[in-house]
């Protein structure tokens, strides 16, 4: 690591305040303009380009120049001096830069002082803007620089009982270009990377709920404000949303729990239960900005076929009327108002209200997508489509039970897959069609009918079993191995099964050699279970993560090689195990549900509840936040629980073109890099070193990073003074400042005569997260304040 002697010379004693108070003060009192302007350090206004958090002049920078120009053609002595630095500069807080004393380091940039009112970012003088408690307060190329700010104070009235910390709006400096250093002080944000080094696949559980039987896929979606910024958004850590069954009765009984990974542990946020009209536990929810109002709502059915909508709080939006027995629902915005609708089988409901705006002439489980690109969404089911107005778009005249889209061909026009479960003629088969107005009933066919078991016999479950008689659950889409063209997934009883995308498309493969791989396994019982998949490394190929009714599965895409397994008991539905990053830590996690309802068991074990399974070397890629339904493809919601108004086709977007498979925010390897520099703080009754740790890479740091103070150099036997640690969650340009306070500090530390050393994230103990560099985490300096002016 090498040493970044950036520091702050503070403010004198007899100023009675924390170093950099007067700067924040200054930038209180410019707040009449409503966005920031920037000056370059020659002076001139400019378009902001780079920056810097301090300017980079110390004491030692205090030396007067001079320049001596010719005599006049007069006579006169036409010598001209530059501005001489005073000698007592740095005794009075100041900093010699330019030739002149700057009040503040946070005004110093390179060779100008910025005006009063000004701060350096990234080596630009800017004018701070408004106030701010989070980014998303602030315009789109800017960034809440929190060190202008007030600190985070207890008593206040959001989740987290505090009032947040402020800052002010700053423009974002830019990214560095392929190659380019950010500099010391940065100049840009780091062109950041972490790529996972090439090693075993192991998980383990990171939490675990265990209250309860659950045999429906979770969803996660931010409900309230975890970071006490005023607003519930992508920011927040999201909850995890199921529902439970008791005494063995998933039909009825069901209740509603909402939990939240907060500060490492799980806290439950709330719960619903309704014993007149139950909540039905093994149906599936969704979640999202349903009413046109902040916040994030959950819905959910009832035994009765009644659909119940939930603020972020648990409290009842509203209730429809019955819908039917099966109830499955999603959330989207067919009329693209702005204001989504809950699709159910049968009805599309309004999302305000739960008024009943359109009634449809079946009873499937539906999705949405364009499928005859005309801009408007339609509504996807196993054996044919409707317009958003509920007319027929097309009908496939074959069985089916689930359904998926995507581009197969890459033609840029959709497919549409569909499982076949339990019918007369098809009961374990996988048809794929396509809208075509010009075909009979707007459906061209082009596989008929694919036994999903494959060259696996149906025997292996027990005569009379669903999964010797059906087969097929909800299928995923994705590329599986890596050729660029997504593939489909489907589990059925006896098997799980890989389709070849480019095989399925072509007419020439026979049905039975479309495959790309299939695997036994035992779902006997509903034989109807789904997955999710996810590409962990990032290498291009995705991985299946997959329960059957006693063993969680992670395969390899490419061949189906079982890269991780564990135990996992359930009765089995139609639910899976899904993929999102639930505690914020900047990696993916698998959140997999168990129950005993059975009387199956997995090594003489059975398991219940929620749990989360993380990487135990942190070397999961990103992703995003958000699991909002059971249909969830990427388009169908933002990060933060919103549904687009128009929902972009998923197969038009790069990198997407799948469906139930989670994706990285951004780029996948983005990687946090975290600088830091010391500060004093010299307040007469308070004295303490300071650290502005500051993140310059492209992804966010979470929370807890650590932060230590030696005296003397650690690398050299320097001894540890005290730590601390970050308190919010850094995004690209963000800062925090850690204060060590020292009632009694070494003599050798106030008197200047100790060099006073700052270490960011120096990776003990071992986390799940990782920078794209680590030597440039310290920095050094004098803890010797300046004398008071006079």
């Amino acid at each position: 690591m090498k040493p970044t002697p950036r520091m702050l010379l503070c403010c004198g004693l007899a100023f009675g305040a924390a170093c950099g108070d007067d700067a924040r003060e200054s930038a209180t009192e410019s707040l009449t303009s409503t966005s920031p302007t920037t000056t370059a350090t020659d002076g001139t206004p400019t378009s902001t380009e780079a920056g810097s958090d301090a300017g980079t002049g110390t004491a030692s920078d205090s030396q007067p120049t001079t320049t001596t120009q010719p005599s006049g053609t007069d006579g006169t002595d036409s010598t001209t001096a530059e501005p001489v630095c005073p000698a007592d500069c740095a005794d009075h807080g100041g900093i010699c830069t330019g030739g002149e004393c700057c009040p503040t380091e946070d005004r110093a940039c390179g060779d100008t002082c910025c005006p009063e009112g000004g701060f350096c970012s990234f080596n630009t003088c800017v004018t701070p803007g408004n106030a701010c408690i989070d980014a998303s307060e602030c315009a789109d190329d800017e960034y809440c620089e929190y060190s202008l700010g007030e600190p985070e104070m207890m008593g206040g009235m959001c989740q987290g009982g505090v009032t947040p910390a402020t800052g002010k709006c700053l423009p974002s400096p830019p990214v560095c270009l392929d190659g380019q250093d950010p500099g010391d002080p940065p100049t840009c944000l780091s062109k950041c990377e972490y790529k996972p080094p090439p090693g075993a696949f192991t998980p383990v559980v990171k939490y675990h709920w265990d209250k309860g039987d659950v045999m429906m896929t979770p969803i996660v979606v931010q409900l309230d404000d975890d970071n006490c910024d005023l607003i519930v958004d992508e920011r927040d850590i999201p909850e995890i949303a199921f529902s439970t069954f008791d005494n063995g009765d998933y039909q009825n009984n069901g209740t509603i729990h909402a939990i939240s990974i907060v500060d490492g542990q799980i806290v439950e946020k709330w719960t619903y239960f309704d014993a007149v009209d139950p909540i039905a536990p093994g149906r599936e929810l969704a979640g999202g900005d349903i009413d046109g109002l902040p916040g994030n709502e959950v819905v959910a059915s009832t035994t009765t076929g009644k659909i119940v909508a939930f603020r972020g709080d648990g409290t009842v939006l509203w209730t429809s009327p019955a819908q039917g027995s099966g109830v499955f629902v999603s959330i989207t915005d067919l009329d693209q108002d702005g204001i989504p609708e809950v699709l159910t089988p049968s009805a599309v409901l309004d999302g305000k209200t739960g008024a009943i705006e359109t009634m449809l002439p079946g009873s499937y489980v539906n999705t949405a997508a364009d499928l005859d690109g005309d801009g408007q969404l339609d509504i996807v089911h196993s054996r044919g489509a409707y317009n958003a107005a509920g007319g027929v778009l097309a009908t496939t005249g074959l069985e089916g039970s689930w359904s998926a889209v995507a581009d197969l061909d890459l033609d840029g026009k959709a497919e549409v897959a569909t499982i076949a479960n339990g019918g007369p003629l098809l009961p374990h088969h996988l048809i794929i069609w396509r809208h075509d107005p010009m075909a009979a009933n707007g459906a061209q066919i082009l596989r008929a009918g694919i036994d999903i078991n494959g060259a696996l016999s149906p025997d292996l479950c027990p005569v009379g079993s669903a999964g010797n008689t059906n087969g097929g659950g909800p299928q995923t889409i994705a590329d599986f191995n890596g050729d660029g063209t997504p593939d489909v997934a489907v589990a059925g009883g006896v098997g799980y099964a890989v389709f070849d995308g480019k095989k399925l498309m072509d007419p020439n493969v026979p049905d039975a050699e479309t495959f790309l791989w299939i695997k036994q396994t035992q779902d006997c019982s509903s034989a109807a279970t789904g997955s999710s998949v996810f590409d962990f490394d990032g290498d291009g190929s995705a991985e299946v993560v997959y329960s059957d009714e006693t063993t969680l599965r992670v395969y390899k895409g490419s061949d189906g090689t079982v890269l991780w397994s564990t135990c996992n008991t359930t009765g089995t539905l139609v639910e899976y195990p899904l993929v999102a990053d639930v505690d914020g830590d900047g990696h993916a996690d698998i959140v997999a549900v168990s129950n005993d309802y059975s009387g199956l068991t997995c090594e003489g074990t059975k398991q219940t509840g929620v749990r989360i399974f993380g990487d135990s070397l942190g070397t999961w890629v990103r992703t995003r936040r958000v699991w909002n339904q059971h249909t969830y493809h990427v388009t169908n919601t933002e990060e933060g629980g919103v549904t687009p108004t128009i929902e972009a086709a998923n197969w038009k977007v790069p990198g997407l073109n799948n469906f139930r498979q989670n994706v990285q925010p951004e780029g996948e390897f983005a990687a946090p890099d975290l600088i830091v520099d010391l500060r004093l703080q010299c307040a007469p009754e308070a004295y303490g070193l300071t650290a502005r740790v500051r993140n310059i890479g492209e992804a966010s740091v979470p929370v807890g990073v650590p932060v230590y103070f030696y005296e003397g150099d650690p690398d050299s036997g320097g001894v540890l003074l005290g730590m601390g640690v970050t308190t919010k969650v850094l995004y690209p340009a963000e800062a925090e400042e850690v204060v060590l306070v020292l009632p009694n500090p070494p003599p050798g530390v106030v008197d200047g005569s100790s060099v006073v050393w700052v270490v960011v994230d120096d990776a003990m103990p071992m986390h799940a997260w990782h920078e794209c560099r680590v030597d440039n985490n310290r920095a050094s300096g004098t803890g010797k304040c300046p004398r008071p002016p006079g």
